[in-house]
């Protein structure tokens, strides 16, 4: 056939399966084997939220171009960059901060990365950091490194005091002041107290954003190495979402070959996770190719001619208590970098000396439920973030009990 394939999307509604097919003829979605429904908590734990690609899209939106880019910024973008700050003060609780440095050279730093799906399940203040990262960044050295807190690592929670999953701290402190503020204080605070980072800055991305800025940008074109089909993937955001049912399902099925993808469906492509034939791995392949792809957009020409809407499709999604100046450092900083030269550390159940953690089941009282959950292991945490982060920028020991 002439025209090229593109994304195979089944919805499971009870019926027989519709399929939406332009350009593409294999056997149907009904021959696609089907697994079992499972039940609503067992879905839940196997959500992903690929955050991370939208503060990268943030930070290339911001960077690509070099000298025209400048321009741009000082002639047309400087009110844009402001509504994206956010300042979170610090109290005497916390460990301090050298803000001091008027440019990110001469130090390292280490930013605080959190993310909501924006999904419709959760309204501020009731919202959870679905991702929770702590970006290592070391100018001196040229390297970054990338530490993933899992959302569900049971933790003590300062202030509120208790054990919580950690996903729970901004909740925590946003819910007693109503403010987003104390929302990200109490999860920084946690992070710093039961790990014993010092965190520097923060920034809060949400999975909307991506998507609209794909679409902006006009699509992008990926090779899909192989067939998925996800039978549980969530359908809690586009146009076939329920709003008053954000925990439904659809049934996802991703053809191979070529394919030109909108925003939503590059959100689908790199949001599944149990369609993939090669699990995490396969996920994390496909992120980087959807990246790659984006990076391809995200030409000088583009990003000028482009750059009200893009920087409109982030409003709302991305804050920051980064200066302006900190932003556009770090980002001309990463783009020296390639993707191989990041080290990525999750500090969940593993193997061997990259065993974080043991996955378990607990009573929560705060929800007087059982709760699954990982319990974090001190003693080989403790070795990789000594590894992993520059002196001073750990300032204490790990101890994710509480006193």
């Amino acid at each position: 056939m002439d025209e090229k394939p593109t994304i195979r999307i089944a919805q499971q509604s009870g019926k027989k399966s519709r399929q939406f097919v332009q350009g593409y003829r294999s056997r149907s979605v009904e021959d696609v084997p089907t697994a079992p429904m499972p039940s609503q908590k067992r879905r839940k734990k196997r959500r992903l939220h690929p955050v991370l690609l939208a503060l990268i899209v943030f930070l290339l939106l911001i960077t690509s171009g070099g000298g025209v880019l400048a321009y741009v910024y000082y002639t047309r973008v400087h009110e844009p960059l402001n509504q994206f700050i956010r300042p979170v003060s610090r109290d005497k609780n916390e460990n301090s901060s050298d803000t001091s440095y008027s440019s990110i050279n001469g130090r390292a730093w280490n930013i605080l990365l959190m993310g909501s799906d924006n999904d419709g399940k959760y309204n501020f203040p009731a919202m959870l950091t679905q991702v929770m990262m702590v970006v290592h960044v070391d100018p001196v050295n040229n390297k970054v490194s990338m530490v993933s807190i899992p959302r569900d690592s049971w933790v003590w929670v300062p202030e509120v005091g208790g054990m919580h999953k950690v996903s729970q701290a901004f909740f925590l402190g946003a819910n007693r002041s109503n403010t987003f503020e104390d929302g990200v204080r109490l999860a920084r605070l946690t992070v710093e107290k039961d790990y014993g980072i010092s965190i520097d800055r923060y920034a809060w991305v949400g999975l909307d954003g991506f998507a609209k800025v794909i679409d902006t940008l006009g699509g992008v074109d990926i090779d899909v190495t192989h067939p998925m089909v996800d039978d549980t993937y969530p359908d809690d955001v586009g146009k076939t979402a329920d709003p008053n049912n954000p925990f439904g399902y659809t049934r996802l099925y991703i053809a191979p070959g070529p394919q030109h993808l909108s925003g939503h469906e590059a959100l689908e492509y790199v949001r599944t996770r149990h369609a993939d034939l090669i699990g995490d791995i396969g996920r994390t392949q496909r992120q980087q190719q959807v990246l790659q792809a984006l990076k391809q957009k995200l030409t000088v020409k583009g990003v000028v001619e482009n750059m009200p809407q893009l920087f409109k499709d982030l409003q709302g999604e991305v804050y920051t208590d980064l200066s302006e100046q900190e932003m556009l450092d770090f980002a001309n900083f990463g783009r020296t970098l390639s993707a191989g030269s990041i080290l990525q550390v999750t500090l969940g159940p593993g193997e061997g000396e990259q065993n974080y953690g043991q996955y378990s089941t607990v009573y929560d009282p705060s929800t007087n439920s059982q709760q699954d959950v990982i319990i974090p292991d001190c003693t080989t945490i403790q070795p990789a973030i000594n590894r992993i982060f520059t002196p001073p920028l750990f300032a204490a020991t790990c101890n994710v009990t509480g006193p």
